[in-house]
């Protein structure tokens, strides 16, 4: 799921060039279960000249 800048924009959450080691992309949570999982930056890409915003994630309590 990809962000447009005016959706994330307020928010406090970092928003990254290069995803920092540590942080998880959807598709890289074992088993896609978000359930331990909290949001807590974006990661800024370019789709077609667009700049789109993709949640990164991190385990609950680390």
């Amino acid at each position: 799921m990809f962000y447009q800048f005016f959706e994330i924009v307020g928010s406090e959450k970092p928003i990254y060039l290069l995803k920092p080691e540590g942080l998880l992309l959807y598709e890289e949570i074992p088993g896609g279960d978000l359930g331990q999982y909290e949001e807590i930056a974006y990661l800024e890409t370019i789709r077609n000249g667009i700049k789109l915003y993709e949640p990164l994630y991190a385990r609950e309590g680390e």
